[in-house]
């Protein structure tokens, strides 16, 4: 690895995203990333998931604050999940499914 974790709660984090995305991997597997999920739809995704755990903003238990925990390391591996579809369209097709070719006029 280029740059090791710095800190023993990295490395735990960086192990908690990768497991996160290994089960996303296998739910869903990658055509659907690749062919139909454009920008907007993982912006949605990544709101939805980081925002699912809240309830009373006042008011934290330890239970709440596990599943905190939980719904950050999804929401880090959705959008790892998004970055991961673009490198590998570029790769096989040189651009996303939803990139143009041309700028649209200002």
């Amino acid at each position: 690895m280029q740059h090791p974790p710095q800190s023993r709660w990295q490395q735990r984090v960086f192990e908690d995203v990768l497991k996160e995305r290994r089960y996303q991997e296998r739910q869903w597997g990658q055509d659907v990333d690749d062919n139909l999920n454009t920008p907007w739809m993982w912006c949605a995704y990544i709101c939805s998931y980081a925002t699912k755990w809240m309830k009373n903003p006042h008011f934290w238990t330890r239970e709440d604050t596990e599943e905190f925990y939980d719904r950050m390391i999804q929401t880090s591996a959705i959008a790892a999940a998004a970055a991961e579809s673009i490198l590998r369209q570029r790769d096989a097709h040189g651009k996303t499914f939803y990139e143009s070719d041309t700028r649209p006029e200002q």
